[in-house]
């Protein structure tokens, strides 16, 4: 049986507006940046780039049914968002390997402007039978671009060491390119070479994208409460059709330059088509410094 997680969508605006945010915009939320296209309230963003300052102290990106908090905003040199997503989970019952009731899968979508880096996070998959694997379109031989996985695997409770993920009771692999999500599917079949029967020291599935040089194995993590935990993930973004209503069908620099849609406002600033995925990105050229998405900003 496959497993895969179902995901809410980003609110979206209708429309890219270009004018300067608007006077008196809150720059920062709980000790974060919150650098222009990003904006906290109405007039202090573009289209796809809202940012909730909860309580004052701590900011969202904007989803109806996960939380998704920011750690932190970049527009040079790489245009990034920091954050914390929670992570995919199965658990089952030792004495006959089926799923236990309650078991849930969490998740959070990052359609519109963002798309996970591949070159800044990986997959790690945590269990004693667990092969996980994601992909960058819908699963299928024939229908998924992409797809990416590994196996972890452990014969009894002292097999996994602390600080080792390299296949026995951890593992992890690089991701594919243009990923809107953090879907993870597991091979689940109770009746098969997949079954949990048995393993009360490992008796969950778990896997996640996680920022790389950040997740450090433990073998107590065969045992965490799933529900609750999170892990840093890096997202690249950039000004793609998805997120804005344009007369633009395909938002490259070579067909956005001279329309009413192109973002880039600064004197000495440039335009670069996004490596993941669709759409583009500004950059002050080489000598200047700053934002580029503000008249002025590159100085």
């Amino acid at each position: 049986m496959w497993a895969a997680l179902l995901l809410p969508v980003l609110v979206l605006a209708d429309s890219l507006a270009l004018q300067p945010p608007a006077t008196g915009c809150q720059t920062s939320c709980g000790g974060v940046d919150v650098p222009f296209p990003f904006g906290i309230g109405p007039g202090c963003f573009l289209p796809g780039f809202q940012i909730e300052c909860i309580n004052g102290s701590t900011p969202m990106l904007p989803d109806d049914s996960y939380e998704i908090k920011v750690l932190n905003l970049s527009v040079m040199p790489r245009p990034e968002a920091r954050v914390m997503l929670h992570i995919a989970f199965q658990c089952y019952d030792a004495t006959d390997g089926s799923a236990k009731d309650g078991a849930s899968f969490r998740s959070a979508v990052i359609k519109s402007a963002y798309r996970i880096s591949d070159t800044r996070n990986e997959l790690v998959v945590l269990g004693c039978t667990t092969f996980g694997f994601t992909s960058s379109g819908p699963w299928g031989r024939r229908d998924s671009s992409f797809a990416s996985g590994c196996l972890a695997y452990c014969d009894n409770d002292g097999s996994a060491m602390d600080g080792s993920c390299v296949g026995i009771g951890c593992c992890r692999v690089e991701i594919p390119p243009g990923l809107t999500d953090n879907t993870v599917f597991f091979l689940n079949d109770s009746a098969s070479t997949w079954s949990h029967q048995g393993l009360g020291f490992s008796p969950c599935d778990y896997g996640f994208m996680v920022e790389k040089n950040t997740y450090d194995f433990r073998v107590s993590d065969l045992n965490m409460d799933g529900s609750s935990t999170t892990k840093p993930l890096v997202l690249d973004w950039a000004i793609r059709s998805s997120n804005v209503s344009s007369s633009v069908d395909n938002m490259t620099c070579t067909e956005v330059k001279g329309t009413p849609e192109y973002a880039c406002l600064s004197d000495n600033s440039q335009c670069l088509n996004s490596t993941n995925g669709p759409g583009y990105i500004c950059n002050c050229t080489q000598g200047y410094w700053g934002n580029p998405y503000l008249i002025g900003g590159c100085k």
